[in-house]
């Protein structure tokens, strides 16, 4: 064999490593775009934004976070279509930033909540729009021993074509886990 021969032989072979890894690096990023896109293409609608919510790991760590939580509920269900199982699932969230006393003072939950939902979906109503009071305005303080936050929150309910505004407190009390939870609400206003 000839030393040209083994020149020829050599420069094949590193043709087809180089041909072989360029190979592999293509199928790799061809197969990372295709996840990553896959990833990216699946949107949540409002339902499953409320119903995928894990309160065990990502609980909201804020009196506004938690009112913030309970009023997008309420704007979902009474806006958006879902299942029973969706609706028991968002009731399930719901209760879980419901202080344990208003919890039990609710006698036929979460039936109520259900008829209570349904009436206003099927009388055309339905919150347009919500704000809820910035962290830095919000109302920290002790009462017989236990911190009680005080956010309020404007709401443009709708009714068929009309909208009226509403301003509402919600009183919070943090638990033993120091986590913010909804005691109660009233009605501050109303136009």
């Amino acid at each position: 064999m000839s030393r040209s021969e083994d020149n020829s032989g050599l420069a094949k072979f590193i043709v087809l490593v180089v041909l072989l890894a360029i190979v592999i690096v293509g199928a790799y990023f061809l197969v990372n775009r295709s996840k990553s896109n896959t990833e990216e293409d699946i949107v949540l609608t409002a339902v499953q934004k409320i119903t995928t919510i894990n309160l065990a790991t990502s609980y909201p760590p804020t009196p506004r976070e938690v009112v913030d939580l309970y009023c997008q509920i309420m704007k979902v269900m009474y806006k958006e279509t879902y299942t029973d199982t969706e609706f028991d699932q968002m009731a399930t969230i719901m209760a879980g930033i419901f202080d344990d006393e208003l919890l039990a003072a609710q006698s036929n939950w979460p039936t109520g909540l259900y008829t209570d939902v349904t009436t206003k979906k099927e009388g055309d109503y339905s919150i347009s729009v919500y704000t809820v009071q910035p962290s830095g305005e919000i109302t920290i303080q002790e009462v017989n021993g236990e911190n009680i936050a005080y956010v309020q929150v404007n709401f443009a309910f709708r009714h068929g074509t009309t909208t009226e505004p509403q301003t509402y407190q919600y009183v919070l009390r943090q638990d033993a886990q120091s986590r913010w939870k909804i005691l109660g609400w009233t009605v501050l206003s109303s136009n």
